[in-house]
């Protein structure tokens, strides 16, 4: 295994530690005291992924193409380019699932419906996860580790959320806990693939980095609409100030690191 692999695969394994340490949280979160930090905190981790889009994974470059256009020909079609390849990756996947999931139920008060919901919030974060692995992944392998490090503190804090939220969404729709268990680490695998896809862009050109950052932000930044969207619909708006604490992550972390 050459370095850039073994880089991404340390950052895809980040990923997958935090998720299966949120995963491993969920019995203790899940009780109703603490249902409310929990939704809390998945406001704050939408901020969050709003942050890497912006300091990490698209503004950097996209900067850094528009102020030097000599020195990055490629530059911004690279950092354009992957970054609608991932809003359109999430939103075609989403609305696939989406079709196939309410076409299968009708009253949207019934069970069905209900279950239909927890079914897309599922493959909603599961999605996500594979170009948000690919962004963690060409990050540790392809900028300085500094860099790289505020990004992976940032997803961290992001993937704990959505570990434990998994684990409770699959127990209502009537899993055990051992396989509701098992299948939010299998989400964390999801980002291991990516990590590994990215290191191997990597592998074949270095010039490959924006593009795998950009789509990362990309289907991010889809990612979060979606969520706010689904938010507005179900009545339980994200609150702003958690957002705002969230979006603060990255440049907070940026100073310190």
């Amino acid at each position: 295994m050459t370095p850039l692999i073994t880089s991404a695969m340390i950052g895809g394994l980040i990923s997958l530690l935090a998720t299966s340490a949120g995963a491993l949280l969920a019995p203790v979160l899940g009780h109703s005291r603490h249902m409310r930090d929990l939704r809390a905190s998945v406001d704050v981790a939408l901020g969050v992924m709003l942050s890497a889009v912006a300091f990490s994974l698209v503004g950097p470059n996209l900067l850094e193409a528009l102020q030097n256009p000599a020195n990055h020909p490629k530059g911004l079609s690279l950092v354009v380019g992957g970054f609608l390849c991932g809003v359109g990756f999430l939103w075609i996947a989403h609305s696939f699932v989406e079709r196939a999931m309410h076409g299968r139920v009708g009253d949207q008060h019934s069970e069905p419906h209900l279950n239909s919901a927890r079914w897309m919030f599922a493959a909603a974060i599961i999605l996500h996860n594979f170009p948000e692995g690919m962004g963690a992944g060409s990050s540790m392998a392809g900028t300085r580790l500094s860099e790289a490090l505020v990004l992976q503190v940032g997803l961290s804090v992001q993937n704990i959320a959505e570990g434990a939220l998994l684990v409770l969404c699959f127990q209502s729709l009537g899993w055990s806990l051992p396989a509701a268990l098992a299948g939010s680490i299998f989400s964390g695998l999801v980002e291991m693939s990516g990590a590994l896809t990215g290191g191997i862009a990597l592998e074949w050109t270095l010039e490959s980095l924006p593009f795998c950052l950009a789509l990362a932000g990309g289907a991010m930044l889809m990612s979060v609409m979606l969520e706010y969207r689904e938010r507005a619909r179900e009545g339980t708006p994200v609150g702003a100030w958690r957002l705002f604490a969230g979006i603060a992550t990255i440049p907070i972390l940026n100073f310190f690191l």
